[in-house]
């Protein structure tokens, strides 16, 4: 996702600060500080990004963005975007960073070397809109301390974060939700349907069990990608949503029918099934999708259908 505007930050900053600020003084001063005591602890910075980080003024810094605080009439660290930087040390933690700079709407900080999680308690970011940590080097359970943000983007994706998806990360005020190329395991919480979420993606973890029945309820969802875990069972045959384009569930265990319920949506411009145990005969919506290229079912068990699983393998 592309960095915020400054001039879009500062907006989010003033939507955020409604609230009467815990006190009148700028946090600048502290937030340089704990700038610069990260930046002791890089020792790979391939775009020198950091040569620019010198001086007393954070909101120069590269990669760094100051907005005034309304409340206040200073200025404050609205943003960090450290997207693409590579940067790597011994040591490079979010905990006792990211925690503490307590001004931030987003933290956007791809494709870098962090280690360890994200801190267990962010409570203090009341304002925190945005956290994008995909493509680091993050482990553990997943990181229960933003289920205490407002947070309406959380990308976790191409770490090494596993155990179970809780619940509780489902009941975010979420538009997007990227957990992939993890290694999450267990089920997929049934409460999955409540998730307000536009852009929803689990592939490619050690996810089982069944799709809940519950994803059928996802208002808001456009897309949905499960491709690539060891999911089982039949695929739910009730979908009240309006504007899902693209549902990939390939590379399973699924098995059962093809519902005609999830090829009737007429917004769909990708359903792929593809390596699964799908059995029978598709029915007339699912069909016609399959002739428009947008259904593919290749290696399954389908009958009449070319480019199925030798018999050998189906249990007709």
């Amino acid at each position: 996702m592309a960095p915020l505007s400054l001039f879009f930050s500062s907006l989010l900053f003033s939507v955020a600060l409604g609230a009467p600020a815990a006190s009148s003084g700028s946090n600048l001063g502290r937030d340089l500080s704990l700038v610069q005591s990260f930046k002791h602890k890089i020792t790979v910075d391939p775009s020198g990004v950091t040569k620019n980080w010198t001086g007393n003024n954070v909101c120069n810094f590269d990669g760094f963005s100051c907005a005034k605080n309304p409340n206040t009439g200073n200025n404050a660290l609205s943003g960090i975007d450290l997207n693409g930087f590579g940067l790597e040390g011994k040591g490079l933690v979010l905990d006792g960073f990211l925690d503490k700079l307590t001004d931030l709407t987003f933290f956007h900080a791809n494709s870098n070397g962090f280690t360890g999680s994200l801190p267990k308690d962010l409570s203090a970011l009341k304002w925190l809109w945005e956290i994008d940590v995909s493509n680091n080097k993050l482990s553990g359970p997943f990181p229960t301390g933003v289920f205490d943000l407002n947070l309406t983007f959380l990308d976790l994706r191409f770490n090494e974060f596993s155990g179970p998806i809780p619940k509780e990360a489902f009941n975010l005020d979420l538009d997007v939700l990227f957990l992939n190329d993890n290694k999450f395991s267990g089920s997929i919480p049934s409460n999955v349907g409540s998730s307000p979420v536009i852009y929803l993606t689990l592939a490619n973890n050690k996810l089982n069990g069944s799709i809940p029945k519950s994803i059928g309820n996802m208002k808001n969802v456009q897309e949905i990608l499960l491709l690539g875990n060891d999911l089982s069972g039949s695929l739910p045959k009730d979908y009240n949503i309006k504007n899902l384009t693209v549902f990939d569930a390939s590379d399973n265990k699924l098995s059962g029918s093809v519902p005609e319920g999830l090829c009737k949506l007429d917004t769909l411009g990708v359903l792929n099934l593809t390596s699964n145990n799908f059995s029978g005969t598709l029915g007339p919506a699912c069909t016609a999708l399959l002739k428009n290229h947008v259904l593919d079912v290749t290696n399954n068990c389908i009958q009449g259908v070319k480019g199925q699983k030798p018999a050998s393998q189906c249990n007709h």
